[in-house]
């Protein structure tokens, strides 16, 4: 998430603990058969390659099945100074995630005194993280959520996108990343998006900030990243906002990721104004392939 934060900045372990799933692998889309969410259909030159919708009959403790509910690393790293811990329902008992009507809402709130018994020292509340790095991922696309932000001094909503491996890169310590959409609660009407790339060895981030007319927090609003070889271009309602040129580590499959933090370096500490619990609620999430080809025939 941002040039301010970034989780994989953290260099972990050598090897990734990945499940043994069986994987078809085709025109840069990796995916297991782990869910039946996925379906196609074409329109605007887009043929539908990912789609969760965030039905109930489809969840096990109110996570879809197939994602996953931690990082690469594990959740017991603290980065970016942050005062939350994801929750994993298999293994803390609890659950973060909440789907109702087909909205999953991640839900963050004070930790209680017997969980913070339990939890890596530092940890004030306890949250929830959810990623497709075993279920789904893709190379170039169109990326997108439809999603209501939360309010709140100290609260940090993110959606984005990290390479997919099966052993971690020799000699990398800091992964490159996509932001399509960080969001800052005390900020509603301003949204940051950024492309993260370590191809030089050191990071180096390229970060936009955007004003919007709409309070983010009031409504359900639709955040988009197109992809391919040569640009980045982000989108807020289908009006483009940047766009970058593609580093040259960019160019690989990627999964999604949905998480929402709490304080940090960027945002600060919640404070009184604060309420708990916050909800980071997510209608949808999309991913798409793009044919070039019908698109160069649009703009003739």
């Amino acid at each position: 998430m941002s040039g301010h934060r970034r989780a994989s900045s953290f260099a972990p372990c050598k090897s990734s603990k990945i499940a043994a799933f069986v994987y078809c692998i085709a025109i840069g889309i990796i995916c297991w058969p782990l869910t039946t969410s996925s379906t196609t259909r074409s329109t605007d030159c887009l043929t539908l390659t990912f789609e969760e919708q965030f039905d109930t009959a489809n969840t096990t403790q109110s996570v879809p099945k197939g994602w996953k509910t931690s990082y690469i690393w594990g959740n017991d790293i603290t980065i970016n100074n942050e005062l939350q811990y994801y929750l994993q329902p298999d293994k803390n008992q609890a659950s973060p995630f909440r789907i109702k009507q087909g909205i999953l809402s991640i839900v963050a709130r004070p930790a209680s005194a017997q969980q913070r018994d339990t939890l890596p020292a530092g940890k004030q509340f306890t949250s929830g993280l959810l990623t497709t790095e075993n279920l789904f991922a893709q190379q170039y696309g169109r990326f997108e959520i439809r999603a209501k932000m939360p309010r709140g001094q100290g609260l940090w909503p993110a959606f984005w996108l990290l390479p997919k491996f099966d052993k971690w890169p020799e000699g990398i310590a800091i992964l490159p990343e996509i932001d399509v959409v960080e969001f800052l609660g005390h900020q509603p009407n301003t949204l940051h998006t950024t492309v993260h790339s370590n191809q030089s060895g050191s990071l180096k981030s390229r970060a936009h900030e955007h004003q919007s007319k709409a309070d983010l927090t009031a409504a359900f609003h639709d955040y988009a990243v197109e992809w391919d070889a040569t640009e980045i271009r982000w989108y807020l309602d289908g009006k483009q906002l940047a766009k970058e040129a593609t580093p040259q580590d960019l160019r690989q499959p990627m999964y999604l990721l949905l998480n929402l933090a709490v304080g940090g370096n960027w945002p600060g500490k919640p404070d009184a104004s604060t309420q708990f619990p916050a909800h980071f609620m997510i209608d949808r999430v999309r991913v798409y392939q793009i044919d070039e080809k019908c698109r160069a025939r649009q703009r003739q």
